[in-house]
């Protein structure tokens, strides 16, 4: 027994001896892991943020050194705008308590038991420009939060966004329920994951042309994100966002609401080449609590030469420093614009030549609109290729870049009819049998409208049309032809439709019954005298 008891003091002892000594091997490393984190931080960000008009830089103001923590503070400043506004310089000064390794209090409290060189407990300072904001959060700092720096150089913690309530001015109040993010990233922020969750956001104000209220809440926001840098330097991975439900009231109108909302973002590297895929999802959208449809969409790019792109914004980044900010620039009338060098012009040239010799590609692979009853939607690609010369002329300019082309549209007759129905519906009409007897009139009406242009076809219970180029050669809706033969043909279908509209609609029975009743409901307005 008192051998295994001595044991146990003996662990406790070495525990605390070398909490000890890590304190003390903490306290003399901070200065130079300080000086190192915020030189790589002023260089990140002289790197990237010219490129959205603004300059940032950290320094450090103080570092009271102890033997088991330190106090430090820091002023970021800013000098820009995001608004398009004159460019303003800003500052915030933030408060750091740095427990030091390799056992902070702060994690043994929450059991986290390994080892970290420092533990920064970090919140913003308070400032005259400030004070509405810390008035508005209940005296506390708005922004703060908690992270652990590895012995690996490896960082994780968490941001806090807390709590806000606040008037904005005397029309405007905002309610932020506050916004937790975790995160955990690798030595150099080589590799990054992020987590974080919001519960509301609501913003009320007034109509700047009416004395109309108006509102717009965000509720249930998730945010997630997983990235790497890659070879070329640019973070791949995937970056998702999604919110539960976002509702938009006027007045005393009933609210519009959106439910089920999310987009990811994905982006990868190969051979040199980037490629990136961007996916919008709208679940439902209701108005008078009577649900309409959703939304999806999908746009990509591919064989992005990663090099080109890299040095297209270095170019501008340059452009924005030696002409001022890019806020100020975008103040002046557009002649003003500053004008490139002709080092840059050529530089330009160059990087443009280099990003179309890899065969980039662009798509909206997908715009599609949903209801109850059908899909409708839209897809676009193009592939380019670099020319022989900038200087061909337009048309051959045009072949030379363009090698590619596939485009579609599809519209559901099922779907025209949700949608006419809903606009009757919401117009107050109560007769089910007549909106559907209507719907179906006018969708028909529409699709042979479209139909007799030869400019669609029907496929199923969809019309559609579609469109392929490549070689100089162009397949329309099945039909091969030539480039000129499709101007032609396009030229001609919509002559015709713009000069036989009114013939065709005074011939037709369904429209002339349709005017009709648009007549007899004028007359019924017309006062009587």
């Amino acid at each position: 027994m008192k051998k295994s008891a001595g044991i146990v003091v003996g662990a406790v002892v070495a525990v605390a001896a070398i909490g000890v000594c890590g304190a003390w091997y903490t306290g003399n490393q901070l200065p130079s892991v300080l000086d190192e984190s915020i030189k790589q931080a002023n260089a990140d960000m002289a790197k990237t943020l010219p490129a959205l008009g603004l300059a940032a830089s950290i320094e450090l103001l103080s570092l009271d050194r102890q033997f088991f923590s330190s106090n430090a503070r820091y002023r970021i400043t800013f000098n820009g705008s995001l608004d398009g506004e004159a460019p303003q310089q800003f500052e915030l000064v933030i408060n750091d308590r740095i427990e030091h390794g390799p056992f902070p209090l702060s994690r043994l409290k929450a059991f986290k038991l390994l080892p970290v060189m420092a533990t920064s407990n970090y919140a913003l300072e308070t400032s005259p420009a400030l004070e509405q904001w810390f008035a508005a959060s209940h005296g506390k700092s708005p922004v703060e939060g908690q992270a652990s720096l590895g012995y690996d150089r490896s960082v994780s913690g968490n941001l806090r966004l807390n709590p806000v309530q606040v008037a904005l001015d005397e029309d405007s109040n905002l309610d932020f329920s506050g916004l937790n993010i975790d995160f955990d990233s690798s030595a150099e922020a080589k590799q990054i994951e992020a987590s974080g969750l919001m519960d509301s956001l609501k913003v009320s104000t007034k109509l700047s042309d009416s004395p109309e209220a108006l509102s717009i809440e965000f509720k249930g926001l998730t945010l997630n994100s997983q990235t790497e840098k890659g070879s070329s330097d640019f973070y791949l991975g995937r970056n998702e966002v999604k919110l539960q439900t976002a509702q938009l009231v006027i007045g005393a109108n009933a609210p519009i609401l959106a439910k089920d909302i999310s987009q990811l973002d994905e982006t990868s590297e190969a051979d040199g080449k980037l490629a990136a895929r961007s996916t919008y999802k709208i679940g439902m959208v209701s108005y008078q609590g009577q649900d309409i449809g959703g939304m999806d969409m999908v746009s990509s790019v591919k064989n992005i030469d990663a090099a080109a792109l890299q040095s297209l914004l270095a170019l501008y980044s340059d452009i924005i420093k030696s002409t001022g900010q890019l806020q100020q620039a975008s103040l002046e009338a557009e002649d003003d614009l500053p004008q490139l060098s002709e080092a840059q012009k050529a530089q330009l040239m160059v990087d443009l030549e280099k990003l179309l010799a890899a065969n980039p590609g662009i798509a909206l692979e997908k715009l599609a609109f949903k209801t109850a009853n059908g899909e409708s939607s839209v897809s676009l690609a193009l592939d380019f290729a670099k020319p022989e010369s900038f200087e061909l002329p337009a048309p051959e300019l045009a072949k030379q870049l363009i090698t590619q082309l596939d485009a579609k549209v599809a519209v559901s007759k099922a779907m025209m009819s949700d949608v006419i129905g809903l606009q009757a519906t919401f117009a107050g009409e109560t007769d089910k049998e007549a909106v559907a007897q209507q719907a179906s009139m006018m969708t028909e009406m529409a699709s042979g409208m479209a139909l007799s242009t030869e400019l669609a076809k029907l496929e199923g219970d969809n019309i559609v049309t579609s469109l392929h180029y490549a070689d100089n050669k162009v397949d329309f809706n099945g039909k091969q032809m030539s480039v000129e033969e499709f101007v032609a043909m396009a030229f001609a279908s919509g002559a015709g439709l713009g000069m036989g509209g009114a013939a065709m609609g005074a011939e037709d029975p369904a429209m002339q019954e349709l005017q009709l009743e648009e007549d007899e409901s004028v007359e019924e307005q017309v006062p009587v005298e």
